[in-house]
């Protein structure tokens, strides 16, 4: 059994895996600075409770990814404390079946590269994952498993976060599959507005990538939709894949990949066709 959590902005998702299909996942709050001992009060609660999860033999290890640097070591250090296991956070060092493109930046999150890996580990072939959480990213990767970057944008629950901070009089509010984008009520022209919005964004932004992948491509790339509030769009695009835990999959498929793989990190050839170590 593996456990596996990805500390995202808004929740820290933990998950336990066996045999690559998960088995029971559960949230917590991710804390700002100043609530961390809530966080370190709650983990603690946590691991007390399912003690199971890390009696050996069958427990294997935890691998963690994290967008939030500070709580990174604190994670790492309770988790230490409480069971005798530092957690692997996987880093763009880490072993992954894909590559970067020579010189890029080295701030492309390791959220993405791992969305991009499973995707990619699933398919072998190109591939854009539209991840839709706090923020949304769209990213590519070519037929080779050459990570092509891609775009950023505001999450959908940011979109309405922004609406309610940013104004006198609209209202905060939840998001709602509202398929007409006539409405009457205030916040009803809130929701509709987001949902059919963010639906012809995601489509616009994924058909100009699809003819940019092309072009870098020989095949026709697969679409995989994954990320917290994906569930909301995910009948509207019923051609791609639905894939709504592809963090905490390629987490697990991690190990799998330390064993098969050297480590990768920055791609340094520089044709256009690089290939895959192992």
């Amino acid at each position: 059994m593996i456990v596996v959590a990805d500390i995202g902005n808004t929740t820290t998702h933990i998950a336990a895996f066996e045999k690559s299909q998960i088995i029971e996942d559960w949230y917590l709050q991710t804390p700002t600075k100043t609530t961390s001992k809530n966080f370190e009060l709650e983990l603690t609660q946590f691991i007390h409770g399912h003690q199971t999860l890390f009696t050996k033999p069958q427990f294997e290890g935890w691998i963690l990814c994290s967008v939030v640097p500070w709580l990174t070591p604190i994670f790492r250090e309770m988790v230490r404390n409480l069971i005798g296991h530092i957690p692997t956070v996987l880093m763009r060092s880490s072993p992954l079946p894909i590559r970067l493109v020579p010189g890029e930046s080295p701030t492309i999150g390791i959220d993405r590269l791992i969305v991009a890996a499973a995707a990619y580990d699933l398919v072998s072939s190109s591939v854009i994952t539209v991840d839709i959480g706090t923020a949304t990213t769209i990213d590519a990767v070519t037929d080779r498993g050459l990570f092509l970057g891609g775009i950023i944008i505001p999450g959908p629950r940011l979109w309405l976060d922004s609406l309610h901070i940013g104004t006198a009089n609209l209202p905060n509010t939840e998001i709602e599959q509202k398929k007409s984008v006539i409405e009457t009520s205030t916040t009803g022209c809130i929701q509709a507005g987001l949902y059919n919005g963010y639906r012809h964004l995601l489509d616009g932004l994924v058909q100009q990538m699809q003819q940019e992948l092309d072009q870098r491509s020989q095949h026709d790339s697969s679409i995989y939709l994954t990320g917290g509030s994906a569930k909301y769009w995910c009948v509207d695009f019923p051609n791609w894949c639905f894939h709504p835990d592809l963090l905490l999959s390629g987490l697990a498929q991690s190990k799998v990949w330390s064993k098969k793989l050297s480590k990768v990190g920055d791609c340094r050839r520089h044709d256009n066709t690089p290939k895959l170590i192992g």
